[in-house]
């Protein structure tokens, strides 16, 4: 069972994926993870940005970034709804938020806000470009992130076309939710030592600038830039090569002229009179491309990966539902799915020989689901909860129980 973070308590009002995703990590370790969200006014991934946010759970991601957590909705826009949230922070280790700057203060839940509530709270904000410095104040989305942070200047083909890591990826938001988790642990740790309360900062700009630090450092040595190169680097020989089927590809890495000739003498290639490094490399390139055009990419890589040299099928989301590595380790979760039937949710990318998490508890969660459950446990009475639905400070679902 998932116990490591066993009573940790987190007030989420995270959106979307850089927060959500974040402490969906916390909650899957076993932390009490309250995700609060506004009545009329809720996480508009249930939608899928932009969509339809009385679709509630019907966008997939939306059901994996926030499983195992609870939710209550709450006008936070009341003194009513602001007592609810004052009250889910007196109990909590953390609160997490990735609203734009000053949305927070102007609810009257800011860092001192907070510790005023409680003085060892950790607050964990997590923003486009941080809470200080000329932009802190821009809103952000994946695209103009990857531009800023530098990652565009070297992704892409050549370049006179940088690439983004596109909606699908979203690298600056899945930076923030990879690191975030551990960041505020370590928050808590602190917090926990000396009692005071901590406030995290993080940038998702600066984790995808953070993490090219080797190009940025080769330019501080050499003064040059780096560009797309595609595939290829500087230091090895790489490429993608078409193999038999419908969109099927196999990549090749080399790190050697000697795996090269590897390379030839499975294909055919001939490198005699060939020419300087790059010319042999573009032959048997060639060569190597009509050689894996009939066979399978499993058939192609296998026989690669037997001569000595590194070579993989490109798997697609399909196959990696079925893939074998993956099923050995239980790395799918199968949980049940809206409207009956089951999803397969991905899994952790970490096993601990105990204590770590070993199936999903609870799917994501319907608009305000827990929040009569919530409010019973913090103190509020029958009455009081009913007076609350009548004036419409927080709310339910229609077949959600009272006490």
């Amino acid at each position: 069972m998932s116990g490591m973070l066993d009573g940790l308590r987190v007030a989420d009002l995270t959106i979307v994926t850089a927060g959500a995703a974040a402490t969906q990590v916390l909650a899957d370790f076993g932390a009490d993870v309250i995700k609060i969200e506004g009545v009329t006014r809720p996480d508009l991934y249930r939608g899928g940005m932009g969509g339809d946010i009385g679709a509630d759970v019907a966008f997939p991601p939306f059901r994996t970034a926030n499983r195992n957590k609870r939710a209550i909705a709450v006008d936070l826009k009341t003194p009513e709804g602001l007592e609810v949230v004052r009250r889910i922070v007196a109990t909590s280790d953390v609160v997490a938020e990735n609203f734009r700057r000053g949305v927070v203060e102007r609810l009257g839940l800011g860092f001192r806000d907070l510790v005023a509530i409680r003085p060892d709270i950790v607050l964990a904000s997590i923003s486009s470009q941080g809470l200080t410095g000329p932009s802190s104040g821009f809103t952000s989305f994946g695209l103009t992130l990857d531009a800023l942070g530098g990652v565009m200047s070297y992704s892409g083909y050549d370049s006179d076309s940088p690439i983004w890591s596109s909606a699908r990826i979203n690298y600056p938001d899945q930076t923030a939710n990879s690191l975030g988790p551990a960041l505020i642990i370590a928050a808590v740790l602190a917090s926990r030592r000396d009692g005071q309360a901590r406030w995290l900062d993080l940038s998702q700009r600066e984790t995808v600038t953070a993490l090219m630090g080797d190009q940025v450092l080769r330019t501080s040595l050499t003064g040059e830039n780096p560009v797309p190169t595609g595939n290829s680097t500087p230091d090895s020989i790489e490429w993608l090569t078409p193999s038999s089927g419908d969109d099927a590809w196999v990549a090749i890495s080399l790190r050697s002229p000697e795996e090269l000739e590897l390379v030839a003498s499975v294909v055919g290639a001939d490198l005699s009179g060939a020419g300087d490094d790059a010319a042999r490399a573009a032959l048997v390139r060639a060569t190597t491309e009509r050689w894996s055009a009939s066979r399978s990419d499993a058939d192609a890589s296998a026989t690669l990966r037997a001569a000595g040299v590194m070579a993989m099928p490109v798997r697609s989301g399909e196959q990696l539902l079925d893939d074998p590595y993956l099923r050995s380790r239980g790395w799918w979760q199968e949980v049940s799915a809206p409207g009956g039937g089951t999803e397969r949710q991905r899994g952790w990318a970490v096993a601990f020989d105990e204590g770590g998490p070993d199936h999903i508890r609870r799917n994501g969660p319907r608009i305000g689901e827990d929040t009569f459950e919530v409010l019973g446990e913090l103190g509020y009475d029958e009455d009081e909860i009913a007076s609350l639905v009548e004036q419409s400070v927080v709310s339910a679902p229609a077949n959600a129980r009272q006490g």
